[in-house]
């Protein structure tokens, strides 16, 4: 009888560095079982079906409220994920200069603080805002800017009267803050800046953007996500080479200050998009999957379908390997944050976008 395939967490001793998870997800096969029927899709809740242009998500450490970037109106909205009634503005929608400078992307330092990226015919910045429930901070006053720099065509381009203004989804540059709270990074800024910057936090304040000590990322490569684990690794994705039509995306761990990178294993999957770990356990959850333009049943048919996937890690031949597994399919996903084990919420849809919570320990119901 062949032996029933192992699952341990696992933990890597690499050369100079302390002690790192390994555990793209908490999990170690160590023997290739015969390939399984594909999984039966997990619970779906929708809890955003009327922002059309949903975006980026972000929440606390807590778990305890959801934010989701509205990329028409150029405001952040907050939802209670236990109870999706309960809805309001967290950041309004600036006027003037401030609406020109709209987030694109958002993140949260704690429980009353978020930070959102933002880019005008000025360059590229950072802005804080002080939150309280069921209030709007007022975007035209931030509690903190940050400067980044300028991109090629920044100073002579006018900036945009709204964010609607924005061409959708051409702008892959994002922010992710470790769970530390001690620093941030942004990755994917346009040359010439730096492809990966770091900032350190103290209590509310955020210090100055710096390429110091951050992974070295080719001049003409931008990486495709990017997200902070529980150990405070660094976790970039990219290709190995700035060409698109690249078969696959890889990940890189790296342990801030040291640059040096730790680990680098191919997805398997051809776009990611959004990446975020599971504070809990570990897992590594991706967005991604199926190139633009084909349907969901044309993606699944080649075994690659666009949606939520867990990434594991897997030892092949003997050695370190990292294994996609789609636990979702999900059309056009873009964004992923995970608050529990239970609770990993997504945001997807082509023409018009849905905010939706996956539960993966939990089978969908029958209709």
């Amino acid at each position: 009888m062949p032996r029933r395939p192992r699952t341990d967490p696992i933990m890597a001793m690499l050369p100079g560095t302390p002690a790192v998870w390994l555990a793209v997800a908490c999990s170690l096969s160590l023997s290739i079982a015969a390939a399984a029927p594909p999984a039966p899709q997990p619970q779906r809740t929708d809890l955003i079906t009327d922002m059309p242009a949903a975006g980026d998500l972000a929440a606390p450490a807590n778990g305890q409220t959801l934010y989701i970037l509205d990329e028409t109106r150029g405001e952040v909205v907050a939802i209670d994920p236990f109870e999706p009634t309960k809805r309001w503005t967290a950041v309004a929608a600036g006027t003037g200069r401030a609406a020109a400078a709209g987030p694109l992307a958002i993140g949260g330092i704690d429980t009353s603080m978020l930070v959102s990226l933002c880019h005008a015919s000025g360059g590229w910045s950072l802005q804080t805002h002080r939150l309280q429930p069921g209030t709007a901070a007022d975007c035209d006053k931030p509690t903190q800017t940050v400067a980044i720099g300028k991109a090629a065509g920044d100073a002579a381009a006018a900036a945009p009267k709204t964010n609607a203004d924005r061409p959708s989804g051409d702008v892959t540059a994002f922010l992710a803050v470790s769970p530390s709270r001690d620093w941030l990074g942004v990755c994917g800024l346009p040359a010439p800046l730096p492809a990966v910057m770091r900032a350190p936090i103290a209590g509310a304040r955020i210090g100055g953007m710096s390429a110091r000590n951050c992974p070295v990322i080719p001049a003409d490569l931008r990486p495709a996500a990017a997200t902070i684990s529980p150990a405070d690794e660094f976790v970039i994705f990219s290709r190995e080479q700035a060409d698109r039509s690249a078969a696959s995306v890889f990940v890189s761990f790296y342990l801030p200050p040291d640059p040096r990178r730790l680990l680098h294993l191919d997805t398997s999957l051809p776009r990611i998009r959004d990446a975020c770990f599971c504070r809990a356990d570990g897992t590594l959850w991706v967005v991604g999957g199926g190139p633009p333009g084909e349907t969901i049943e044309e993606t699944a048919a080649a075994g690659v379908p666009e949606g939520l996937w867990r990434i594991d890690a897997v030892l092949r031949n003997g050695r370190q390997s990292a294994e996609a597994v789609c636990v979702a399919r999900l059309e056009g996903a873009r964004a992923v944050v995970c608050l529990s084990e239970r609770i990993i919420i997504v945001t997807h849809g082509r023409d018009a976008r849905v905010v939706s919570q996956i539960d993966p320990t939990q089978p969908a119901s029958k209709p």
